[in-house]
């Protein structure tokens, strides 16, 4: 029993951390969602994390951008500022 439960911490834990995104993604899928970027011109700040969805601000040579995401960064939506 002890062991059943502790291999399901374990996995849960796993599983958590698959589905966090880095900031590398969140750069590359906001260069995407804008357009005419490259991942490295994007700079990310104020990301915000929850249990479905995402949010953060980024900086680019296009201006500054307000973005969402849903919590696997699929259907990112920035607007710009």
């Amino acid at each position: 029993m002890k062991k059943t439960c502790i291999r399901g911490i374990i996995f849960s834990c796993f599983l958590a951390i698959a589905c966090v995104s880095t900031t590398a993604d969140i750069q590359r899928e906001t260069a995407r969602s804008i357009g005419g970027l490259t991942s490295d011109q994007v700079t990310v700040s104020n990301v915000h994390r929850g249990v479905t969805s995402a949010s953060w601000e980024a900086d680019t040579p296009k201006g500054h951008y307000r973005c969402e995401a849903d919590d696997m960064l699929r259907r990112v939506n920035c607007v710009k500022q």
